[in-house]
């Protein structure tokens, strides 16, 4: 008799990444475990079990990696095994914590006093590369999706490619998936890509984006981040969550027509890698668990907050549970309502 699929609660689809980081106090780690995929798992772990995880890597990414992440309690029969030739290594260098580049690792190891990484040569960071926002070939194949995934209640969709970001949420959809996240691309966050954006929020509950990308999208049109969020939910959307340039969160509730103003935990950032990833863990644990935005939002900051006091996706999974109360309740008494 064959072994039964695991029960899920959640299914997240991201990117599974080699990470080269230059942290901001100057040390550097070199092919480690990253991806905003495990980010975001990492995040929703700190509050809820049962996540299944779907992205795409070749045959070249390490199998002992695939290991971690399932001793993790990860279900990773959504990782797809592609033969063609995929990108897998990251590079974020930080200048100072708020400056992320993704550019040049040359110089930046050159800055702190390190050798260049000889697996990093010939590295181009995806921001210097033009991408056709209708091609399929770096997408998630729905095919490939385990059947039993259209069985969850909850999912969250990290930034990939278009196509798998507009084509993934209506698949969940045809299942029992009643609760869809997504954080936002810089492929379309652009004011060119205008008419885009409706596609990329349809059947979307709570989307999430930074200051820069929500602004960059309505260059021209309004200077004003509330009215930017709220024209974001004339396309259905219920929730937009805005990380601003101050790191602080903007929370606009469509549904009960609420604004407010969340500040981001005060901890030690020692690597601001995929700290936003985390929150929308949180946040999505939150919303399919107690259903309010408020509440959830406050449990993304508190993931994001362990996250960034580390390095590599699951340091925050390993946070004590009298801890992560405390930063919950520090946080809900310092939230301003707009």
């Amino acid at each position: 008799m064959g072994i039964s699929p695991p029960f899920l609660r959640f299914v997240i689809a991201g990117t599974l990444t080699r990470d080269y980081l230059v942290l901001p106090d100057g040390r550097v780690a070199v092919d480690i475990l990253g991806g905003n995929l495990l980010y975001t798992a990492a995040g929703l772990a700190l509050w809820d079990q049962n996540i299944g995880l779907i992205a795409r890597i070749n045959e070249n990414y390490p199998q002992e990696w695939l290991r971690k992440i399932q001793n993790r309690n990860l279900d990773i029969r959504g990782i797809q095994i592609v033969t063609e030739s995929l990108e897998q290594r990251n590079f974020v260098a930080y200048p100072a914590f708020d400056q992320p580049v993704y550019d040049n690792p040359l110089s930046h190891f050159s800055r702190v006093g390190q050798p260049f990484p000889k697996t990093l040569l010939g590295f181009q960071s995806a921001s210097n590369q033009s991408f056709n926002l209708l091609n399929h070939e770096r997408s998630i194949k729905l095919k490939d999706i385990p059947f039993d995934y259209l069985d969850v209640t909850a999912a969250h969709i990290c930034p990939m490619d278009f196509s798998s970001q507009t084509r993934i949420p209506s698949h969940l959809r045809q299942g029992h998936v009643v609760t869809i996240s997504l954080l936002a691309s810089d492929e379309y966050m652009a004011t060119i890509y205008w008419e885009r954006i409706g596609t990329v929020l349809k059947g979307i509950n709570s989307f999430v984006c930074t200051e820069k990308q929500i602004r960059d999208l309505f260059l021209g049109r309004t200077s004003d981040l509330w009215e930017m969020a709220e024209a974001l939910t004339a396309f259905g959307c219920e929730y937009i969550t805005i990380f601003t340039n101050n790191r602080r969160y903007f929370l606009y509730d469509h549904i009960i027509k609420r604004k407010y103003n969340i500040p981001s935990y005060n901890s030690a950032m020692i690597d601001p890698t995929g700290s936003l990833d985390s929150f929308c863990g949180g946040f999505l644990a939150g919303l399919r668990t107690i259903h309010e935005p408020l509440q959830s939002a406050i449990q993304g900051c508190v993931s994001a907050s362990f996250t960034q006091e580390g390095i590599g996706p699951f340091y925050c999974m390993d946070a004590l549970p009298g801890l992560v109360k405390a930063r919950f309740d520090s946080l809900k008494s310092n939230i301003i309502q707009v």
